[in-house]
Formats: structure tokens, C-alpha cells, sequence
């Protein structure tokens, strides 16, 4: 006998309809109710959602739910710690500025050692993605120095985030100096030292980047000056989404 095309059900031939076609549309009729019977169970109800936007996921095998709708401009991502194994959230803007922030010092800092030791030039920035870069500029005013009898003075600067030196030259800046010690300026030179570093913080809570300096020598009185004559140094900060 012939058969329908999706389930196969059996259906009455031309002939069947003179010999037993009673029969054959009983069997149809049969199978009609045994398929839907079957598949109601499979049905997913209108009622599971109940706002604009929502979708339906999976949270196991055979099992649904609800998802609701995100904010605006939200997206869609994969999250295997959620129930249903996503999430709206809002996009990641690789390669794009997501916030700049910067700080500016005009403190006078006199610094005596070759340690390194806190400019007063700080900001802070809590990215909004752990897996966001941020990029650090900064430009200072530096004036090293030191007394009659020597010839040459240098000073080193460093990034620093939080507690930790992310950034450290091997030399910044070194200064030969004119031997006419008559001049009171002849040990001294200002400079302005600036750079840039791109780091990877690896989190979302505030973080603090500063900077730190430190004269080359301190014999001979050798020291450096940060911001001498009030002028003004500053350190911007730039969250770049991964």
C-alpha cells in the first residue's frame, strides 16, 4: 500500500477503497494518533517565555529554559558557568580605548640614592575586562646634580603597578657636565624624561601605576630633583579592550 511521505503511515491504495478501505483509514487514522500522542510530550510551551527577546537554552540533555533578554547593545557569549551555558554581556571592544584616565603632580621630589623612590606621580584605573591591556604614558621633569670635582651625573625612572616594577630601562638618561665650576649651574641639567609601556594587569579592581626615580651617583652631593620650579608632570593611562 502506498505511504505518506514524512511518517510512512500506511494509507489506502485506489483498490483498498472496494476491499478494505474501512480498514486501511482506521490504520492511518491509528497511526496519526499514536505519532501526535508521541510528540506531545516534545512540544516546548509558548508560556516558558514571557517578555520580548527571550530565547530558549538548553541547561542539560532534553532539558530547556528560559534566557532572558540582555540590556541594549548587549551580545550573546558562551559561559560554561551559567546555567544554561550563556550570557549577555557587553563587548569585549578589541583593540578599542575603553577609558582613559590621568593624573598630573607638580610636588618637588629631591632624591639622594640610587634606589628607586616614589615621584608622586600616580593615577588609577580599574579596567573593566581582566582581559584588557592598559598603556601607560607618562612625561616628567628631572633635574639632576652634583658638586664641583665630578664630571658626569645620571638617573634611571620606572613604571611601577601597585607594588611591583613593570617597567625598569636600563639606563634612562646620563649627563656630562661643563667643568666650569664657576658657573652654579655647571652641574646641573634639566630634562624632561618620558616613555610608555604596555601592560597586562590581569584584573578588574583599581590598580595604581607610578612612577619612581633615582639618581645615577650621589657622591659629590649627587642627587636629582623631580618637578623643581613647580613644573608639572603627568601619567595618563589607557584601558585597550583585548
Amino acid at each position: 500500500m502506498a505511504t505518506t511521505t514524512n511518517y510512512s503511515w500506511t494509507t489506502p491504495d485506489d483498490t483498498a477503497l472496494v476491499k478494505d478501505g474501512a480498514a486501511a483509514i482506521r490504520s492511518l487514522g491509528t497511526a496519526i494518533d499514536t505519532t501526535v500522542f508521541n510528540n506531545a510530550s516534545a512540544i516546548i510551551a509558548k508560556t516558558i517565555v514571557d517578555a520580548k527577546g527571550d530565547i530558549i537554552a538548553a541547561t542539560a540533555a532534553d532539558t530547556v529554559a528560559r534566557l532572558a533578554v540582555g540590556s541594549n547593545n548587549s551580545v550573546l557569549t558562551a559561559d560554561s558557568t551559567t546555567a544554561t551555558g550563556l550570557k549577555w554581556a557587553t563587548p569585549a571592544g578589541g583593540g578599542k580605548v575603553l577609558q582613559v584616565v590621568m593624573g598630573t603632580t607638580t610636588t618637588l621630589t629631591t632624591i639622594a640614592s640610587t634606589s628607586f623612590t616614589d615621584t608622586t606621580l600616580s593615577a588609577s584605573i580599574t579596567p573593566s575586562s581582566a582581559t584588557s591591556k592598559v598603556l601607560v604614558m607618562f612625561t616628567q621633569a628631572i633635574r639632576t646634580e652634583r658638586d664641583s670635582g665630578a664630571f658626569a651625573q645620571g638617573a634611571g625612572i620606572q613604571i611601577v603597578r601597585d607594588s611591583t616594577a613593570v617597567f625598569i630601562p636600563a639606563d634612562s638618561f646620563r649627563a656630562a657636565y661643563s667643568t666650569d665650576w664657576s658657573n652654579s649651574e655647571a652641574g646641573k641639567l634639566g630634562v624632561i624624561a618620558s616613555g610608555s609601556y604596555l601592560d597586562s594587569p590581569a584584573t578588574t579592581s583599581a590598580t595604581t601605576y607610578k612612577t619612581q626615580a633615582r639618581a645615577g651617583l650621589v657622591s659629590n652631593n649627587g642627587q636629582i630633583k623631580v618637578n623643581e620650579s613647580g613644573n608639572t608632570s603627568s601619567i595618563i593611562l589607557m584601558e585597550i579592550g583585548a
